[in-house]
């Protein structure tokens, strides 16, 4: 998430596409949190909702997930479609093979990823842990990751500009599938790396 407040807004405009929330809700969104207020498109303008849009929001999600305030999971934001990945690390580290959720979307692929980047012989590859760090690699999605929730508002571009700016490198990954181009196991990890 490079830009909190336009993934917000195109989250609820995937909720209404899909029909999870209804036009009423969808109309009462749009209006309530100003979407067409051209500094959404701004990355200096920290996000700030209405007490009445962030609850409209909300409860955009329990109707899109149809659940309630008590068993409303976070987690399930991944993938609107199915369940979240209930395997480990563990598995992986006694060479099991995690299984997919289906051959569309590996839900697993967070837990993937910290296992691959933390294979020695990828950390060489990456030059990662150049210091012999104590500790193990881990993602922002990790449940220990720390955070100040004001700072999830913030817009990531300029921060990963100062980085590059600093000549430090920067991993993205994702997992990459195309309905028109297919390999022999349907899914490719594109990595790009900058700086």
């Amino acid at each position: 998430m490079l830009r909190k407040k336009l993934d917000d807004l195109a989250r609820i405009d995937f909720f209404f596409s899909w029909e999870m929330i209804n036009s009423s809700l969808y109309n009462e969104i749009k209006k309530e949190c100003n979407v067409i207020d051209e500094n959404n498109y701004f990355s200096n303008i920290k996000t700030t909702w209405s007490a009445k849009c962030k609850n409209l929001t909300y409860e955009a999600n329990l109707v899109a997930f149809k659940t309630d305030a008590h068993n409303y999971s976070p987690q399930k934001l991944f993938d609107v479609f199915r369940a979240p990945c209930a395997e480990n690390e563990q598995d992986l580290n006694l060479g099991k093979q995690v299984p997919k959720v289906s051959i569309e979307v590996d839900m697993c692929i967070p837990l993937r990823v910290q296992f691959y980047f933390n294979l020695p012989e990828v950390q060489k590859a990456f030059h990662g842990n150049q210091t012999n760090l104590s500790y193990r690699w881990k993602g922002c999605f990790t449940a220990s990751f720390k955070y100040n929730e004001a700072d999830k508002d913030l817009d990531m571009l300029p921060a990963l500009q100062n980085l590059l700016q600093q000549s430090i490198p920067i991993t993205i990954f994702r997992l990459w599938r195309s309905r028109w181009y297919n390999t022999d196991n349907g899914n490719l990890t594109t990595f790009g790396k900058v700086g």
